[in-house]
């Protein structure tokens, strides 16, 4: 009797600081990561407007989703399928969020290039380590310590990615980040199409031709 006394308050006392921390979170809050997550891949769809989809390092098709505003790097440049990227935002459920998307991509008479050859060149056998070897395009130099997977995007333990958000004038509406269009902010394919030009050699990979 004692034992079976015993046993049933230590199952109370072991459950009470899990139900007081369920308690702790209201109702109407949704938890959410402090940090947002990077995705590195290789887009297979783009739709011309906000539905990107990217087979990412470990496999993966991700379902990314733009918003008007999400930052593209460098500016003017339209998505297509075989594109190399590193897509900064965060899990909402039924698709991924974008908040920023890094190439590594220059403009040379209005056509994106890399390492001396327009970006088509390099077909689906060139791993994407060939591309992320470059850490300037993507933020590597910023992103730094251990990270875990969730899915096929990189959580990383102590790394806050607004502020390289930041580097683009713009502003949060809710987690989403909305930029400019002179600032890279993109604001679908009509307007893309319409902003499409060869960039200066200064500006030719807009703000994210940098390390940190």
């Amino acid at each position: 009797m004692n034992r079976f006394f015993l046993a049933t308050v230590t199952a109370v006392c072991l459950a009470f600081p899990i139900a007081a921390q369920a308690q702790d979170t209201p109702s109407y809050a949704v938890q959410q990561n402090s940090d947002d997550q990077n995705i590195h891949g290789r887009v297979t769809g783009f739709d011309g407007g906000y539905n990107l989809s990217v087979r990412d390092e470990r496999g993966y098709i991700d379902n990314v989703q733009l918003h008007p505003g999400t930052v593209i790097n460098p500016t003017g440049l339209t998505l297509a399928p075989g594109m190399i990227v590193s897509v900064l935002g965060y899990n909402a459920g039924s698709y991924f969020s974008a908040n920023e998307i890094d190439t590594p991509y220059r403009f040379y008479n209005d056509v994106p290039y890399y390492a001396g050859h327009p970006w088509d060149y390099y077909g689906p056998s060139i791993s994407l380590g060939f591309f992320f070897g470059s850490a300037g395009w993507w933020h590597g130099g910023y992103f730094h310590g251990d990270y875990h997977y969730v899915g096929g995007a990189r959580v990383y333990a102590n790394v806050h990615v607004t502020n390289v958000y930041r580097r683009n004038p713009g502003e949060f509406h809710g987690r989403d980040y909305v930029a400019p269009a002179e600032h890279g902010g993109y604001y679908g394919a009509a307007h893309t199409a319409s902003a499409h030009r060869a960039p200066s050699a200064r500006e030719s990979h807009g703000d994210g031709d940098h390390a940190h």
